[in-house]
């Protein structure tokens, strides 16, 4: 589809909404359709409303003096570049009526949409549960159980306790056991 008149609102809007997230009409650097575009345009756009646009205006008007020589076919009419489908539409009742259709083409990518489930299932599902629960009735889990060591032994081999830091150690063994 391409861009659209650049003299209305909607051609502006069109071209802001394009180059929101793009530095140029086509491809990554500037080309031939950035020429075209650019050379449709009145003028600068208006900054306030469209600073987008007004962005992209400026950086490709800084390649005036190399627009000749800029990759791609010049002889194509600006409005053969941009979006490939309008995003915006120039009647806002037809825009609801879009919506409304995509909104009823619910798709179901999972194949949930019969929600009742047969006998079959149901039952094979309750026996496997049952037999599930029929063996881990069986099974009784150990208690968990620590047992922790301290052992503080002085530093020297001849001596009982040892200075350190002002602090004296004592030769302390301790065991801790947890409760059965």
């Amino acid at each position: 589809m391409g861009f659209v008149d650049f003299m209305t609102d909607a051609g502006m809007s069109m071209l802001e909404s394009w180059v929101t997230t793009r530095s140029y009409v086509s491809g990554y650097g500037p080309s031939q359709a950035d020429v075209a575009s650019f050379k449709a345009l009145p003028g600068p756009p208006k900054v306030e409303k469209y600073p987008h646009a007004w962005r992209w205006y400026k950086h490709i008007a800084s390649y005036q003096s190399e627009f000749s020589s800029l990759p791609g076919d010049p002889s194509k009419a600006y409005t053969t570049y941009g979006p490939e489908k309008s995003e915006m539409t120039l009647n806002p009742k037809d825009a609801l009526k879009e919506t409304a259709a995509e909104e009823d083409k619910d798709d179901d990518l999972f194949g949930s949409e019969d929600e009742s489930e047969d006998e079959e299932s149901k039952r094979k599902r309750e026996e496997n549960l049952a037999a599930y629960k029929k063996k881990k009735e069986g099974k009784t889990k150990p208690a968990a159980k620590s047992i922790v060591t301290l052992d503080v032994k002085p530093w020297g081999m001849f001596s009982d306790s040892v200075s350190f830091k002002g602090h004296t150690l004592i030769n302390v063994t301790a065991k801790m056991t947890k409760p059965t």
